[in-house]
């Protein structure tokens, strides 16, 4: 959870936030899907982390950071579909919380095919 002093008392933002602003950051990116597991949700319990939906915030020292798994749609340049990806959550987060993530890593887990899908 993250505290931010305001005039007047604090401001408390729980993490599933700051995870549900990055799923709809990668949900708005096109040929990106989140990725997640049972085995996820375990470790991050293990390791006093939040996770959802293939998404781990971690609180450290430094500052907030996040992981985010993703699947990329088959065909896309990889490297420049995460960068959008990065961008676009890193903006999203600053914007509607004040926040700045001291990391923001992306896993690509997997590729899909969604054109195979629409011809079945």
């Amino acid at each position: 959870m993250v505290r931010k002093l305001l005039e007047n008392g604090s401001l408390y933002i729980k993490n599933d936030v700051l995870a549900m602003i990055a799923s709809i950051c990668a949900e708005d990116t096109e040929g990106v899907t989140i990725v997640s597991g049972f085995k996820d949700g375990v470790t991050g319990i293990l390791n006093r982390n939040f996770h959802k939906n293939g998404i781990t915030v971690f609180e450290e020292e430094e500052g907030i950071a996040l992981e985010v798994k993703v699947a990329i749609e088959y065909g896309l340049e990889i490297k420049r579909t995460c960068e959008l990806l990065q961008e676009s959550i890193l903006h999203e987060i600053k914007s509607m919380t004040g926040i700045s993530l001291s990391n923001l890593t992306i896993r690509v887990e997997g590729l899909t095919n969604s054109q195979a899908l629409a011809t079945i």
